[in-house]
C-alpha cells in the first residue's frame, strides 16, 4: 500500500519550474566504455551519450552518463530541481563542453559539439526562453529555420541567379508546408511578438522542424501554457515525428504529459542517470520515487546544475 501511494503521488508531482568541435566518424566500432550491441536488429541510435561528466567550480553537475536515443524515438529526460537536466541538454547542443566522455550523432563522435554545425549534424533545438524575433512575422520567423541552406553567394543573391531563386523557392515551400501541419496558417502574416505565449510556442516549433531535423531537442516545451495548449502541443509534437521521422529529447516539468507522451524515459538525480526505461517502468521504479520524495543521498552535499 505504500509503494501504491508512493508511485501515485509520482504521478501527480510536476518538476520545477580529440580537439573540441571536431568529429571523428567510427564504422562499425563502438565508442569505449559503450558495450557491443547483441541485437544486430536493434534500432539505430540517432544520439549517444557516453561516459558524460561535468562539473562547475567543484559542484558535479553530471556524472557518467550515458544514453542511447533509437530513430524515431521520443526521450523525455526527468529528475528533481538541480538533476542535471539542462547541463546535459546543453552539452548535448554545445553550450557547454563536458569534462570526460563523449557525444555521438550517429557516426560522428564529439568531445565539444560545434553549435554552428549543428544543422548540418541534423539537429534543432527549441529553449525554454523563447528565441523568436518578435519583430518580424510568423513566416518569416519560420523561414529563419532555414538560414543554414542559404548557399548561393551574396552577390548571386542581388543578381537572381537561377540557384538562389531555387534556393528561395524550395524553401519558401518547407516554410509554408510546416506552417500547415502545425496549423498556423491563419497568422502567418501576424507579428510573431503579439500573438499569445501558447501560439508562440507552437512558432519556434515550427522553426525547429522546417529544417526537417533528425534530431529535435526540445527544452521544456510545455511551460507557461495552458492545460488545453499542453495537449494540443503534445499533439504537434508525437504529430513530428509520426509524420517527419523526427527523433525527439525533451525536458519537461509536466509528470503526466511526460508519461503520456514518452517512448522512453530517463531519469537524474544528482547528476547521476537513475532510471531509464518505458513510462510504467518509470512510474513504478522505487529509486525515481525517492528521488522525487528527497531521500536523503550519501552525497547530497554536492549539488548538480
Amino acid at each position: 500500500m505504500l509503494l501504491s501511494g508512493l508511485t501515485t503521488s509520482l504521478d501527480v508531482l510536476a518538476l520545477e519550474t580529440w580537439a573540441p568541435g571536431t568529429a571523428r566518424q567510427v564504422l562499425a566500432v563502438e565508442p569505449a566504455g559503450v558495450p557491443a550491441r547483441s541485437d544486430a536488429d536493434a534500432p539505430r541510435a540517432v544520439l549517444r551519450l557516453a561516459n558524460i561528466s561535468l562539473s562547475f567550480g567543484g559542484l558535479a553537475a553530471l556524472r557518467d552518463v550515458d544514453l542511447d536515443v533509437a530513430q524515431g524515438e521520443i526521450r523525455a529526460v526527468i529528475g528533481p530541481n538541480g538533476a542535471g537536466k539542462s547541463s546535459l541538454l546543453n552539452v548535448i547542443s554545445g553550450l557547454y563542453r563536458a569534462d570526460q566522455g563523449e557525444v555521438w550523432f550517429g557516426d560522428h563522435a564529439f568531445r565539444q559539439v560545434p553549435t554552428a554545425s549543428l544543422a548540418h549534424h541534423g539537429v534543432a533545438r527549441t529553449f525554454q526562453n523563447l528565441a523568436l524575433f518578435k519583430g518580424l512575422s510568423v513566416f518569416d520567423n519560420v523561414l529563419m529555420g532555414l538560414a543554414h541552406r542559404v548557399r548561393a553567394g551574396f552577390i548571386r543573391q542581388l543578381v537572381g541567379s537561377p540557384l538562389a531563386r531555387r534556393i528561395e523557392a524550395e524553401n519558401r515551400a518547407a516554410a509554408e508546408e510546416v506552417i500547415g501541419f502545425l496549423h498556423l496558417g491563419d497568422i502567418r502574416d501576424r507579428i510573431a511578438g503579439t500573438l499569445p505565449y501558447g501560439l508562440q510556442k507552437r512558432v519556434e516549433l515550427a522553426r525547429a522542424l522546417v529544417a526537417r531535423p533528425k534530431l529535435l531537442l526540445l527544452d521544456e516545451p510545455f511551460a507557461g501554457v495552458t492545460v488545453s495548449e499542453k495537449q494540443e502541443l503534445a499533439q504537434h509534437v508525437r504529430g513530428a515525428r509520426d509524420r517527419y521521422g523526427t527523433t525527439i529529447v525533451l525536458i519537461e516539468h509536466d509528470i503526466g504529459i511526460v508519461m503520456e507522451l514518452s517512448d522512453h524515459i530517463a531519469v537524474l538525480d544528482y547528476g547521476r542517470k537513475i532510471a531509464d526505461g518505458p513510462p510504467a517502468e518509470i512510474r513504478a521504479n522505487q529509486a525515481v520515487i525517492d528521488a522525487y520524495l528527497g531521500v536523503a543521498h550519501e552525497d547530497e552535499t554536492e549539488l548538480a546544475i
